[in-house]
């Protein structure tokens, strides 16, 4: 849209240059390309951030929130909202924008807390977890979920599950850096059995042992859409990591898989040797901090020689030789120079 001259000779400007012009004067660090590389989008999206972070229940109604989200929907497709203080209702957001979002990150923290550090302040509530279980369950737009760093456990863990079960637009999935260990697991299991949707899901930094381990190597046997999954800094052990290996190993529509920091040792090491003898849809494997032996690096390497759709394995820091860790490299860097 360019300038345009009405009937009178005043022009107006254009669209795309209003908005930047108003979004840098409000802001000093805007960037378009995380905002559908529109001004407007981006000044909407910030506007409704800052609202709703700003947010209190007891100096305002809560029509005073309603009325700018109901007025911004149109413009309005990703917010990342860093604290919540209010700890609102999640389905006030989604009932104004019931076809618009299409991106949420959620923080319950705060910001610039200095000395008044209180820990209350930090974390979902299991109120918040019912809240936007309820909400997922009609959201039909909604396609990335961020809840990291929540401090969810098990119990509101299997509250935010309870709302996926009826959703199918959400496939990426970020519940990492949170407080999840096996009872919460084994409900991700289960919501990742009963649909297929999730493509991306990151477990990382949590707190899962080798029986949550387990229970997601039998969902990798039999799932059909994720694409990517992250589970590194985890505490799976030697067993869990064979069983994902061993379970992944007929798996034909898995990616990237990330099991680094999880203490695994020399049977996840030879599993990991015959799925990549058998398996050509993997493209990337991320093993890096564990333990494993000299001999164990051999038969990987050799097994990464005989395969054919690997791009990238991360062995770093897990007690292999450097000239083993330079020969894999070499073989991949091989491999690409031919694609």
């Amino acid at each position: 849209m360019g300038v345009w001259m009405p009937r009178g000779g005043e022009q107006l400007i254009d669209d795309e240059d209003y908005w930047r012009k108003r979004a840098l004067h409000r802001w000093s660090k805007c960037e378009i390309s995380g905002h559908g590389s529109s001004w407007k989008q981006l000044y909407f999206e910030k506007y409704i951030e800052e609202t709703i972070e700003r947010f209190d229940p007891l100096l305002s109604d809560i029509d005073d929130l309603r009325r700018p989200l109901t007025f911004a929907s149109p413009f309005v497709r990703n917010l990342i909202i860093q604290q919540i203080p209010s700890h609102i209702d999640l389905q006030i957001i989604f009932n104004c924008m019931p076809s618009a979002l299409c991106s949420l990150s959620l923080s319950y923290g705060m910001r610039n807390v200095g000395m008044d550090y209180d820990r209350s302040l930090f974390g979902m509530k299991l109120s918040d977890c019912r809240s936007l279980a309820r909400s997922l369950e009609t959201a039909e737009t909604l396609t990335h979920l961020n809840l990291s760093n929540n401090f969810l456990d098990d119990d509101k863990v299997r509250m935010i599950c309870s709302g996926l079960v009826d959703n199918l637009s959400v496939t990426h999935l970020d519940l990492s850096h949170n407080k999840i260990a096996d009872r919460g697991v084994r409900a991700i299991s289960k919501l990742l059995q009963q649909r297929g949707v999730i493509a991306f899901l990151d477990l990382a930094d949590n707190q899962i042992h080798s029986e949550g381990g387990r229970s997601l190597a039998r969902v990798l046997r039999e799932n059909k859409s994720l694409i990517s999954i992250s589970l590194r800094l985890n505490r799976f052990g030697d067993d869990a990591g064979r069983a994902i290996c061993d379970c992944v190993r007929n798996n034909t529509n898995l990616q990237r898989l990330n099991l680094s920091a999880n203490t695994l040792g020399e049977e996840t090491a030879n599993s990991l040797a015959l799925l990549l003898r058998v398996n050509s849809t993997l493209k990337e494997v991320d093993l890096s901090c564990n333990q494993f032996s000299e001999e164990a690096g051999t038969a990987i390497r050799d097994a990464v020689e005989e395969n054919t759709g690997l791009k990238k394995l991360d062995l770093r820091l897990s007690s292999i030789s450097e000239d083993l860790e330079m020969s894999i490299s070499e073989i991949l860097k091989d491999r690409m120079s031919f694609m």
